[in-house]
C-alpha cells in the first residue's frame, strides 16, 4: 500500500500514516507527533473533545427569561385582578391568556432549539416573502385597536403580525450583513447595506401604513444597531442616521406628523402640561411609580392600579404597576433582570463563532434593549409616551411568542457553536 496523506479537519493538519498506521512527521506544518490512526483514531478524538467541551445549553439566558415572563404573569393578574380592561368580568382572563402563551412560547423555544440558525437563514428571502406578507396581510384583513390597524382576528385569538416581523428581519438583515458563501473574508459593503437598508424601510413603511410609529422606530434602531455592529463604513451608518433625522423634521413640517403624535412630544419636553388632558397619562404613571416608594404598597394593593387611574396599565405602562406596588426596589431588580438578559444576547453574539450568529443574537438584543429603554423611559418622563410593550412583562401573547422565537434563535447560536463534528470545518468560521 502507498502512503498517502489524511486531513484532519479538527486541527487543521495534514498527517502521513506509515504503512504500519503510525503517525510520521506532518507533512504540512511540522508537527511530529499525533495518535491519529486510521479511522478508529478519528473517533476516539471525536469522543475525547467532546467529553472535554464545556456544556453547549446556556442555561443562564433561558432561566432569567423565563423567571422574568413568570414575574410577568404575576404583575398582569395584580393589574387586572380588580381593574379590568376592556369590560372583561373574569378576574383571572388575562393572566390565564398570558399563561397559554407563555406555554405556547415555551414550546416554540425548545422546537427551536432542534433547527440549526445556519440553514434558517440560508432561506432569508423566504422570511422576506413571510415579513411582507404578514404586514400587508394586516393592512387588508386587520382590525383596528387604538387608532391602528395592527390586529388579525383568527377567530379563537389575535396576533399582531408586526411583533413577528421585528424577529424575522433580525434574521433576514443578519443573512444580508454577515458573511457570504463565496466571500473569503467578510466584507460589508456598499451592496449588502443597501440590500438590508430595502429590507428595513420595507418594514418601516408598511408598519407606518397602520399607522405604527412606535414599532417602526423598534424596527429602525434594531437595523441601526446591526449595522453599526456588522463593521459597515461609519459612513453608511452616521449617512443613514442624518438623513432619517432630516426626513422626520420635514415629515413634521409639511404635515405628515399627527397632531397627537405631536401632543407626545410636546408633553416630553413639558411634562406639566395639561395633567387632564394631553399629560394625563404622564401625570398618572408617574404619580402611580412615585406614591410606591422604597419598598411598594405590596402586591394586588396599588391604588392607582386598582382605580383604573394609570391608563393601560397591563400592557405600555405594566411598569407603573410594578413601581407603585413593589416599590423602588422591586423596579430596580425587574431592571436588573433586563440587564442581565440584553448583556447574556451580546455575550452570546460577541461569542459565536461566525458573523451571521453574531448578528442574530445581537439583533435580539437590540430588539429587548430599545424595547425596555423606552418603555421603561416613557412611564417615568424621560421619553415620550409611544405604544411599546416591556418584554417578558407586558400582557400581549404576539409580543411574548415573537420575543421568545427571538430568545430561541440566540440560544440556538450558542447551542450550536461546537455541533460541527472534528472533521467538518466551517468557511465562515473565520469571520
Amino acid at each position: 500500500m502507498n502512503d498517502f496523506k489524511r486531513k484532519d479537519y479538527g486541527s487543521g493538519s495534514n498527517y502521513g500514516l506509515r504503512r504500519d498506521g503510525g503517525p510520521v512527521e506532518n507533512l504540512s506544518y511540522g508537527h511530529t507527533d499525533n495518535y491519529l490512526t486510521g479511522r478508529n483514531g478519528l473517533q476516539s478524538m471525536s469522543l475525547d473533545n467532546r467529553r472535554n467541551k464545556k456544556t453547549r445549553f446556556d442555561f443562564i439566558l433561558p432561566a432569567l427569561v423565563f423567571l422574568l415572563s413568570l414575574f410577568g404573569l404575576l404583575i398582569i393578574y395584580s393589574a387586572t385582578r380588580y381593574s379590568m380592561p376592556n369590560n372583561v368580568t373574569d378576574p383571572m382572563f388575562y393572566l390565564k391568556k398570558q399563561g397559554f402563551f407563555l406555554i405556547a412560547a415555551a414550546v416554540v423555544f425548545i422546537l427551536i432549539q432542534f433547527t440549526n440558525y445556519r440553514f434558517i437563514t440560508k432561506l432569508w428571502w423566504a422570511l422576506l416573502i413571510i415579513i411582507i406578507a404578514l404586514l400587508t396581510g394586516v393592512l387588508l384583513f386587520g382590525y383596528v385597536v387604538n387608532g391602528s390597524k395592527s390586529w388579525i382576528d383568527l377567530k379563537f385569538t389575535s396576533i399582531q403580525p408586526s411583533e413577528f416581523s421585528k424577529v424575522l428581519m433580525v434574521l433576514v438583515n443578519a443573512a444580508i450583513l454577515s458573511k457570504w458563501p463565496r466571500e473569503k473574508t467578510n466584507s460589508v459593503g456598499f451592496k449588502k447595506v443597501a440590500l438590508s437598508l430595502l429590507v428595513a424601510v420595507l418594514c418601516m413603511v408598511l408598519v407606518m401604513l397602520e399607522p405604527d410609529y412606535g414599532t417602526a422606530l423598534i424596527f429602525f434602531l434594531t437595523f441601526m444597531g446591526m449595522l453599526f455592529l456588522s463593521g459597515a463604513n461609519l459612513f453608511y451608518f452616521f449617512g443613514i442616521l442624518i438623513v432619517t433625522v432630516g426626513g422626520f423634521f420635514t415629515a413634521i413640517k409639511i404635515g405628515l406628523i399627527k397632531q397627537y403624535q405631536l401632543d407626545r412630544i410636546l408633553v416630553f419636553m413639558k411634562p406639566d402640561i395639561e395633567k387632564q388632558g394631553i399629560g394625563y397619562n404622564l401625570f398618572q404613571s408617574k404619580l402611580a411609580i412615585g406614591s410606591g416608594g422604597i419598598w411598594g404598597k405590596g402586591l394586588f394593593l396599588g391604588k392607582q392600579t386598582n382605580l383604573n387611574y394609570v391608563p393601560e396599565h397591563h400592557t405600555d405602562f405594566i411598569f407603573s404597576v410594578i413601581g407603585e406596588e413593589l416599590g423602588f426596589f422591586g423596579a430596580v431588580a425587574v431592571i436588573i433582570i433586563i440587564a442581565l438578559i440584553i448583556w447574556r444576547c451580546f455575550y452570546i453574539a460577541a461569542n459565536a463563532r461566525n458573523s451571521l450568529g453574531s448578528l442574530i443574537a445581537s439583533g435580539v438584543g437590540f430588539i429587548i434593549l430599545s424595547q425596555s429603554v423606552i418603555n421603561i423611559g416613557m412611564t417615568i418622563g424621560i421619553m415620550p409616551v409611544i405604544g411599546i410593550p416591556l418584554p417578558f412583562l407586558s400582557n400581549g401573547g404576539s409580543n411574548l411568542l415573537a420575543i421568545f422565537i427571538g430568545v430561541a434563535f440566540v440560544e440556538n447560536v450558542y447551542f450550536k457553536r461546537e455541533l460541527r463534528k472534528d472533521y467538518e470545518i466551517a468557511y465562515d468560521e473565520f469571520d
